[in-house]
Order: C-alpha cells, then sequence, then structure tokens
C-alpha cells in the first residue's frame, strides 16, 4: 500500500473514532491501554485485510452522520418476540430495565455497575472501539443453581441514522439453567451502525442457550461480537438466524475451559438484494474431553452474498476432544456468492475432528420430479429448500422464536412456511 492510501485510511479511522464519546464504563479500564494499542496505526479495514477480504466497508468509511432521538417503548415492546420472557430494550443505545420483580437469584442491571468484565480477544479494529467507546449496555446474573423458568430477551432496535457501541456482561452460575433471546431490528433507519458485544460466563454444570434473531432493515450496518467462556461439563448452544439486514457480522468466540464440556452452534441465513451477510466463528479447545458441534446453512438470491470463516483449535493438552463443523450452502441465483473457509487447527494427537464446505443449486431432476406429481416451480423450489433447512430450524428451542423464524421467512420470500 502506498503511503498516501496509508495516510487516508487511517484519517478515515481517525474521523469514523470522532463521532463516538469515551465509555464510562467503569469495567472496560482494564482493557482500554490494550485497545488503544491495538488501533495506534491502524487503517480502516479493507478487503486486504485478511479477517474482512469479502466485505466492502467503504461507505462505512466514507463517514457517518449520527442524528438520532429516543424510541417509545411502544414502538421497542412491538419487536419482542416472546411476550413471556423478561424482556430488557435497549433502543438507540438506551436501555430500559424489567419494572416488574425478577425471579429470586436473577439480577439484572446497568453495565455501568459491573466493577470488573472479563478480559476478551481484540479481534479487529470495530471490537477495540467497543472497548474505548461503548456507553450502554446491561450485568446479568444468574445465580448458582438457579433454573429460570421464563426466557430473558434483549430486543435492540435502531432507528434513524443511529450509531453507537453496546456492551452486555452475562454470568450464570455453576449448576444453573437459562435461556437467552437475542432481537435484533430496526425502525426506519438511514445507514446506521450497531456494534454490540456481549461476554458471557457459563459456570460448571450450567446449562445455557441463546437464540439470536437478526432482523434489521437494509439500511443498517450490524456487527454483533459473542464471547463465551465454557466451564467444566456446561452445555452452551446458540442458534444465529440471520433473516434480514444490509450488511451484517457476526463474530462467535467460545473459550472451552472446563473438561467434559459442550458446545453446540448452529447457524442459518437467508438473503436476497445485495445483502451481505458474514459469520466468523472460533471454538477453542483448552482441555481434554470436550465436544462441540458446529452447523451452519445458507441460501442466497440475487445478488447477495455469504461469507462464513470457522475455526476450531484443539489444544496440545486438549486430548480426546470431539469436534464435527459443517457449512453447506445453495445458490438460487447466478449472480449470489458465498465465500467459506473451515479451518481445524489441532496441537494433540487423540481426537475426532471434521470440517466440510459445499455449495450448490437446485437439483433441476428433483424439482421436475416434484413438478410431475402436482407440484408448482415455486412449491417444489420451496419444498427443498425448507428440507435443506430444516436441521437448523430443529434447533430453535422457543416455540415463539420458530414461529417468528417461520412468519419473517414467509414475509419476505413469500413462501408458506409451517
Amino acid at each position: 500500500m502506498h503511503k498516501f492510501e496509508e495516510m487516508e485510511n487511517t484519517s478515515k479511522l481517525s474521523l469514523f473514532e470522532q463521532h463516538f464519546q469515551e465509555t464510562s464504563i467503569p469495567g472496560l479500564q482494564p482493557m482500554q491501554s490494550s485497545a488503544r494499542d491495538y488501533l495506534n496505526g491502524q487503517d480502516f479495514p479493507t478487503t486486504r485485510v485478511e479477517r474482512f477480504k469479502y466485505t466492502r466497508l467503504t461507505k462505512l468509511s466514507n463517514g457517518i452522520s449520527p442524528d438520532f432521538s429516543p424510541i417509545g417503548i411502544e414502538k421497542l415492546k412491538s419487536h419482542q418476540i416472546c411476550a413471556d420472557a423478561i424482556a430488557i430494550f435497549v433502543g438507540n443505545g438506551s436501555v430500559i430495565l424489567p419494572s416488574d420483580e425478577l425471579p429470586k437469584g436473577l439480577q439484572i442491571d446497568f453495565i455501568q455497575a459491573a466493577s470488573d468484565l472479563p478480559q476478551t480477544n481484540t479481534k479487529d479494529v470495530f471490537a477495540a472501539m467497543n472497548v474505548l467507546y461503548a456507553h450502554s449496555g446491561v450485568r446479568i446474573q444468574v445465580d448458582k443453581n438457579v433454573v429460570l423458568e421464563q426466557p430473558i430477551e434483549l430486543v435492540h432496535v435502531c432507528s434513524g441514522a443511529y450509531a453507537g457501541y453496546t456492551r452486555h456482561a452475562i454470568n450464570v452460575g455453576e449448576n444453573a439453567q437459562a435461556k437467552f433471546i437475542m432481537t435484533y431490528a430496526s425502525e426506519s433507519c438511514m445507514d446506521a451502525f450497531s456494534h454490540v458485544h456481549t461476554t458471557l460466563e457459563v459456570g460448571a454444570s450450567a446449562h445455557v442457550t441463546l437464540e439470536k434473531i437478526q432482523m434489521e432493515s437494509a439500511e443498517i450496518f450490524s456487527f454483533v461480537d459473542e464471547e463465551v467462556f465454557q466451564d467444566k461439563e456446561s452445555v452452551f448452544q446458540i442458534n444465529t438466524m440471520t433473516l434480514d439486514g444490509k450488511l451484517v457480522r457476526n463474530d462467535l468466540h467460545i473459550q472451552v475451559q472446563g473438561e467434559h464440556a459442550e458446545t453446540h452452534l448452529n447457524g442459518m441465513y437467508m438473503l436476497n438484494g445485495q445483502q451481505h451477510v458474514a459469520n466468523y466463528t472460533t471454538v477453542d479447545h483448552q482441555v481434554p474431553n470436550c465436544e462441540s458441534n458446529e452447523l451452519y446453512k445458507g441460501m442466497m438470491d440475487e445478488k447477495s452474498m455469504a461469507v462464513f470463516n470457522g475455526k476450531v483449535f484443539v489444544r496440545k493438552d486438549a486430548q480426546k476432544t470431539n469436534a464435527f463443523q459443517s457449512n453447506a450452502n445453495v445458490l438460487i441465483s447466478e449472480d449470489a456468492s458465498v465465500n467459506s473457509k473451515p479451518e481445524l487447527e489441532i496441537y494433540a494427537d487423540d481426537v475426532k475432528c471434521s470440517h466440510g464446505s459445499t455449495t450448490g443449486q437446485l437439483d433441476d431432476e428433483a424439482i421436475f420430479y416434484l413438478r410431475a406429481r402436482g407440484l408448482s416451480e415455486k412449491s417444489a423450489k420451496q419444498l427443498m429448500l425448507t428440507a435443506f433447512m430444516s436441521d437448523v430450524l430443529d434447533k430453535i428451542t422457543i416455540p415463539a422464536v420458530k414461529t417468528k423464524v417461520h412468519r419473517t421467512i414467509n414475509k419476505r420470500f413469500n413462501w408458506e412456511l409451517e
């Protein structure tokens, strides 16, 4: 890169940073020095940066003009998926905590109340800026041995030209059980930008499920990070359903730190228009006798693009690890594309690990067979795509979430999915 280009890109990153105020979250202070060191001399990401090789951020780098106002509670509630959930609303970065009495053993507070937060990885410039500029979020504590009957839903809604960083910290204690819904929606956005980082500590023998539903509009750059720390004999499952959004980027990092832990990562993305969705996952097996399963499936139509980069580390001491990773994609249009890169990095010798990636189109012979039995071409294609996606859809554990996902797919693609 020429010196002029370096100066131009560095200037763009500096100008981008100027839109945000320094964080007031005390728990982030110990991480700020390393975040500043990371940003020092960095450029705004281009396709020359490996982690953004297939993601163009030119429009975002050319500048944002944050201009937004508070979102009314009724608007926020209209995006809540599960009516029975304990709801937390984040509208344009402003947090509204639950007003009803919480179950025994559950504490929910503003993130500013957290005196310390887990140390997290700085994956890119946006993760570093979240440490420096996050201005809101929540801290959730589920105490030891507590079994929550209600799910907890965090409803994120952006409107106007919102631009901001949000930070959540969730801790589920030993032998506790909890389900979370992370909902992402928007209202009349205009080139908005949102970066949400969540740390989730899963205690020994705890069981945690996270349903992540992304339904934002075609006018928002949405970056979502989750960093998960798993203790021994814990079970963690995340289901990421990306159903809309202009540019959506998911970064998921799992640190398996206790023996006999189970990790399940499932993802589905259905794209059309000029949507761009990137899923980056890392499962880091640090101890022996653990298992991880990863299944991501995508459907791309028109000029949409998907990126999948999944990496599994098996450290030297992580013997007896079982790790399986699969990414499968269907291209509906000749103009759609996908870039898939599953990876294994193994330093132990007594393991069972596999990874695979497939990309193809619908089988013309199968469509002809179904049409010969009375189905229209549209119905035949829908049936085949539904069957293709079904093993991911079946992973959803909350009925209200599954219903919402089906209805959203039907509306966007004019389907009749049940």
